[in-house]
């Protein structure tokens, strides 16, 4: 079994942490997770994050005053559902980064 574990920068202050474990080519668990910084000295929030922490592939939506939101993934192939979390996350970011800022202007 080998563990990758790595950052992808989207800019200076957003990224992607990823981490899964490969055996054989396969995808054994894995997870995705969208971090943001909101202001000039900031640690990362994560903002979004799919992973298989329960025994399935799924998506939660992180909520900075509420619980997160769950939503199973439609596959049950880990390596279709890194891939897919991957493009969801590199394409939708500004979406879901957005959609936090909003939430936090809510108190």
């Amino acid at each position: 079994m080998r563990l990758v574990e790595f950052r992808r920068f989207l800019d200076d202050d957003n990224a992607l942490r990823v981490r899964f474990e490969l055996e054989r080519g396969r995808i054994l668990k894995f997870m995705v997770q969208l971090e943001c910084r909101f202001g000039d000295n900031a640690g990362w929030v994560p903002v979004v994050r799919y992973d298989t922490a329960h025994g399935f592939a799924h998506c939660d939506k992180l909520h900075p005053y509420e619980v997160a939101t769950k939503t199973e993934m439609p596959t049950c192939d880990y390596n279709e559902a890194l891939t897919i979390a991957m493009h969801d996350l590199v394409n939708n970011w500004h979406t879901y980064r957005r959609r936090y800022v909003q939430w936090l202007k809510q108190r």
